[in-house]
């Protein structure tokens, strides 16, 4: 593959990692936007976040098992298709401005069905990494794939502050779409076949652990949705919750059983390692939600201009420490290391969170509160990159020729995110009904972020003792 091709390649990783990034975070800086849309309050708009987690989730989650039955280039053409037709969807709903209870539910329609095709496209540009010729030319690949979602972080605020005041959400979203006919030309320039990695093929996901997956997801769903619509006080609640924990232990149950007929190769220091590096990325992404912060500005009366620019500046620290990341893994600095780095520079930006005004203190003056508010988030940020980036480079390592677990690591990110988001709705409605309060515990929000970083670093000693002690380079 020659140079140009080598671009092309990388553009294509960036974009299909990207992308539903992109979307994800336009719902959380225009906050406000969505909520005088749709006429709700802006905590509510967690809901419109929340199913469009759970339309990525299910994508996901199924992607592997169309990639083992598909081949990638015509899946992704599809879900690309469909992303396209969704984008174009919201674009016309946001035109025509049709009556309240038409965009509640149109909206509720064309969100997932964009946020699924748009995460269909992470797992396969992660398989087409595989297509660089060479060592070399793969690992700059993985380090593009990586760097693809805090780009989206970057250039999205801006791109919201700038096109939505001026010409309208419905602009935006044409415009994405118009993005993603580019997407499918620039497939159309780069045909080639599936490029497998050499050695033993991963086995083919089994149907029972796929459907006890979904069952699981769903119920999660359910939980979720009655939670955010009618409150802890629903009388579903509880029913919903119990067929979770049902579907939940169900699926355990098949995961044993699989393990077992595997021959329990996950005992190994590798497997061990990767499971710590999974729970590691799940208990991280669910302290760095980034939800509730936005929140708390808005709530403040923060400015949009601010909010927009303090998750720019934190996107940029995001791709300056993924860049710097890869570079120094590329130089053999340990990958632990940087992963306890990282680690530990998301829970100093967490806990800083705490000083935000009215919390723990009464107030500070306005140019301290707004370096206070982007400083945080930046210094989170870049510890995110950091020991994101670490940890995507350590499974790629750990995992071989198994083409089917570096798959699960979007997933996994995800879900950490949609669960930390839950957990602090439910945690929040307790207290507001405790209290009979309608302000959310912010205070309460940004320690549990915090303690949950912290915990985080428990999946860095799920290893083998004998491989510890010997830090691997990238």
């Amino acid at each position: 593959m020659n140079s140009a091709g080598l671009l092309l390649l990388a553009l294509l990783i960036v974009l299909g990692n990207g992308l539903r990034s992109v979307v994800t975070s336009t719902v959380s800086i225009s906050q406000g936007s969505f909520a005088s849309f749709l006429s709700i309050s802006v905590e509510a708009t967690t809901m419109l976040i929340e199913q469009l987690m759970g339309a990525v989730l299910l994508s996901l989650l199924l992607a592997p098992w169309l990639m083992q039955r598909f081949r990638t280039d015509p899946l992704a053409v599809a879900m690309t298709l469909l992303s396209i037709a969704a984008a174009g969807g919201l674009a016309v709903l946001f035109f025509l401005a049709p009556p309240v209870d038409i965009r509640v539910a149109a909206v509720a329609v064309l969100f997932p069905l964009l946020g699924f095709g748009l995460a269909t496209l992470a797992p396969i540009s992660q398989r087409w990494i595989d297509r660089a010729e060479g060592e070399r030319h793969r690992k700059l690949m993985l380090g593009a794939w990586s760097v693809a979602m805090p780009c989206a972080f970057l250039i999205t605020p801006q791109l919201v502050r700038v096109v939505a005041p001026r010409y309208g959400l419905d602009v935006f979203f044409l415009g994405f779409a118009g993005i993603l006919l580019s997407f499918l030309f620039a497939m159309g320039l780069l045909r080639m076949r599936d490029a497998p990695r050499t050695g033993a093929a991963a086995p083919p996901m089994q149907g029972g652990m796929l459907f006890a997956a979904l069952m699981a997801l769903f119920s999660f769903q359910l939980v979720t949705f009655l939670i955010s619509v009618e409150g802890l006080r629903s009388a579903l609640v509880m029913p919903a919750a119990g067929l979770m924990v049902v579907c939940l232990g169900w699926l355990i149950r098949v995961w044993r059983r699989a393990r077992a007929q595997a021959g329990n190769a996950s005992s190994t220091g590798g497997g061990r390692q990767m499971a710590g590096l999974f729970l590691m990325l799940f208990l991280l992404n669910m302290a760095t939600t980034g939800f509730y912060d936005n929140a708390f500005m808005v709530r403040h009366l923060c400015s949009n201009t601010l909010i927009a620019d303090r998750a720019t500046i934190s996107a940029l620290a995001q791709v300056a420490a993924t860049l710097l990341t890869a570079a120094a893994l590329r130089w053999g600095v340990s990958q632990s290391l940087l992963i306890l780095l990282g680690v530990g520079l998301s829970l100093a930006g967490l806990a800083s969170y705490m000083a935000y005004p009215g919390l723990l203190v009464p107030g500070y003056g306005i140019e301290t509160e707004n370096l206070l508010f982007i400083a945080s988030r930046s210094v989170t940020g870049a510890g995110v990159g950091m020991a994101l980036t670490a940890a995507i480079f350590a499974v790629d390592r750990l995992a071989g020729t198994d083409t089917r677990a570096p798959l699960f690591l979007a997933f996994v990110v995800i879900l950490g995110t949609e669960v930390g988001l839950e957990a602090m709705e439910v945690l929040g409605q307790a207290v507001m009904l405790a209290r009979d309060t309608t302000s959310p515990p912010y205070l309460m929000f940004f320690l549990l972020q915090a303690m949950l970083a912290l915990l985080s670093l428990s999946g860095l000693f799920l290893r083998d003792r004998r491989a510890s002690g010997q830090p691997q380079p990238a």
